[in-house]
């Protein structure tokens, strides 16, 4: 399996979240690293087969449009029956960026297995359920 990690962050609280990720996944013995989204194109890492996505609410409900939303955009196609994960951060509202961001994964074919949001800056406790959850996923 070939897990990839790419996300964009603001505030350094997906980042956060990214970092967790990361730390789960290279336990269970996987090379892998975070890939900050104006880093790298869709094509670097369209061949993964297992996406960790994440972006943080921004406002009208959705991705960060500048960079994120153009990354995503030219992967869709690569997500095609792909296991994906989504996962951010927000500060208002109850996190429907979520479920909108899932919806459209799922519509252009993505298998989304799972998703993190969290509130703010994510604590000790909420970094450490993602762990756990990341464990369950790639085991």
């Amino acid at each position: 399996m070939k897990p990839t990690i790419v996300y964009w962050t603001g505030s350094g609280n997906t980042q956060m979240i990214a970092d967790a990720i990361l730390e789960a996944v290279e336990s269970l013995g996987y090379q892998a690293e975070n890939h900050y989204v104006s880093d790298i194109t869709a094509d670097d890492v369209k061949d993964a087969d297992f996406f960790y996505l994440g972006c943080p609410a921004m406002s009208g409900e959705d991705v960060e449009e500048y960079e994120f939303r153009p990354f995503l955009d030219d992967l869709k196609p690569s997500l095609v029956d792909k296991k994906v994960v989504l996962f951010g951060s927000y500060d208002w509202g109850d996190g429907e960026w979520m479920d909108n961001w899932t919806k459209e994964m799922t519509e252009a074919g993505a298998n989304v297995v799972g998703k993190f949001q969290i509130q703010w800056e994510p604590s000790d406790e909420q970094l450490e359920t993602v762990k756990s959850e990341v464990l369950k996923q790639l085991s």
